[in-house]
């Protein structure tokens, strides 16, 4: 079996590129104005000509399956999906998985039959361990939320988190004990854990002055993952978050680094083909001077 690992390194080789095209259309009927579809844009049609112009300089797409639920979206993620592994872009499926262990396996299986080669994992109930079996089984990727760059992650990031194995926390300075019993920041406890149970990766907002995301915080997740680790890096584009800091501590081509709407819609709802290969074209050329320096 091939790891998702395998299949993002060999698509970075072949396309030269670690960018990763997001694909959240939001319909005209969500008032998104500019940021999302006209009203006389059909998704499935919109689709397939976005992976097609922007393909030449993406290893990966990324649906957010929140943007995919009217009634033949499911039918139309599985057409895309199809047609971006012929595009030679592995498929990512950002439906950060977050519930009890049958119902996150009915994801992972739903998920396997429509292609996809990897799914987010925000494991609210604490079974990274399970899914990430489960994974296994099913054989395909899991990706572990573990930095957000929204402003209401920055108190859940902090919280204290009770540690089971205290040897697996070497660094002291990154455990306190409350009542006699050692913790850990939170998001510590998830890169982790998803290094210890063998998940393929984990999301790491990309940092800037606007965000509350800080390097420390990238070290510290950097120290407790496995050097295979990869990193989904999303807020990189209309977000304003940086990439560069990342390279300072994970491998180049180990980091998917995710670009939404500006390149869905570099010229709002009216952008045309050549506008998204474009700027496709100029975060690959971006991304690549940034992780060769």
């Amino acid at each position: 079996m091939t790891s998702f690992r395998e299949k993002w390194l060999a698509a970075v080789e072949q396309k030269n590129s670690v960018l990763c095209a997001g694909l959240d259309p939001a319909e005209s009927a969500m008032g998104r104005g500019d940021e999302g579809l006209s009203e006389k844009d059909d998704k499935l049609t919109f689709g397939i000509r976005y992976l097609e112009a922007v393909s030449p300089y993406c290893s990966a797409v990324k649906p957010n399956v929140q943007y995919w639920k009217g009634e033949p979206d499911m039918e139309f993620l599985a057409i895309l999906s199809e047609l971006a592994k012929e595009l030679g872009l592995v498929v990512i499926d950002d439906s950060k998985l977050a519930d009890i262990g049958s119902t996150n396996d009915a994801g992972l299986y739903h998920a396997k039959q429509k292609g996809f080669d990897a799914v987010t994992l925000a494991a609210f109930a604490g079974n990274i361990k399970e899914a990430a079996e489960q994974a296994k089984k099913r054989d395909i990727g899991l990706i572990s939320m573990c930095l957000m760059s929204n402003p209401e992650y920055e108190s859940v990031k902090n919280q204290w988190v009770r540690v089971e194995d205290m040897d697996s926390f070497p660094n002291s300075l990154d455990t306190v004990e409350i009542q006699g019993v050692p913790h850990v920041r939170k998001y510590i406890q998830l890169a982790h854990d998803a290094a210890r149970h063998g998940l393929d990766g984990i999301v790491i907002g990309a940092p800037s002055k606007k965000n509350h995301l800080k390097d420390e915080e990238i070290f510290a997740a950097r120290a407790y993952s496995r050097d295979d680790t990869l990193v989904l890096l999303p807020g990189v584009g209309a977000q304003g978050g940086e990439a560069s800091a990342i390279w300072n501590y994970f491998d180049p081509n180990n980091v998917i680094v995710n670009v939404g709407r500006a390149v869905m819609f570099p010229n709002g709802s009216k952008s045309t083909l050549e506008q998204q290969a474009e700027a496709a074209k100029h975060y690959q050329k971006m991304l690549n001077e940034l992780r060769t320096k």
